[in-house]
């Protein structure tokens, strides 16, 4: 079904959920495995600096994502790139780029005020995708009723089923 998946990687423990969704479709499909990474950078007057203070840590975490990836016998490469301005527009480029057909992203980490003014990370990533967008939630939900949300970018298509519907 997948011929290259896109996994959008902050580097964080968060993002080891998104490399493992990605590792069991790429098995399923012997689909390509992209990791990418945004540099996000906050211009100042002394230049650009990075809005991670610890930006070189989540790299390094990063590469050993697509080390695990490549010990697991999957065809997995790492595509970096920094950027001042929204990191979404860049996966969505990256995307483009490597021919992606799913993007793996995770949800945001913003509080829920925050994702209410400025929307998830996951809103912003399938409005601008060339292609179908899986977002991971943070945690496991809970006992809540579990939904998919299938998004091509259309508009029309988005809808929520839950299971047995």
């Amino acid at each position: 079904m997948f011929t290259t998946i896109l996994v959008a990687s902050d580097g964080s423990d968060t993002a080891d959920r998104l490399v493992t969704v990605a590792q069991s479709l790429a098995k399923e499909d012997g689909a390509n495995v992209v990791v990418a990474h945004v540099n996000e950078l906050m211009a100042g007057r002394g230049g650009a600096h990075p809005v991670h203070p610890n930006e070189d840590l989540l790299q390094d975490k990063v590469r050993m994502q697509v080390a695990d990836l490549k010990a697991a016998g999957l065809d997995a490469e790492i595509h970096m790139q920094s950027t001042i301005g929204k990191a979404a527009k860049s996966i969505a480029r990256m995307a483009i780029e490597c021919h992606a057909d799913l993007i793996v992203a995770g949800a945001s980490r913003h509080g829920p005020l925050a994702d209410l003014v400025f929307g998830t990370a996951g809103q912003r990533m399938y409005r601008l995708a060339p292609c179908p967008v899986l977002v991971v939630p943070r945690k496991n939900p809970g006992p809540t009723r579990h939904g998919l949300r299938v998004v091509d970018g259309s508009g029309r298509s988005s809808h929520d089923s839950a299971p047995g519907e």
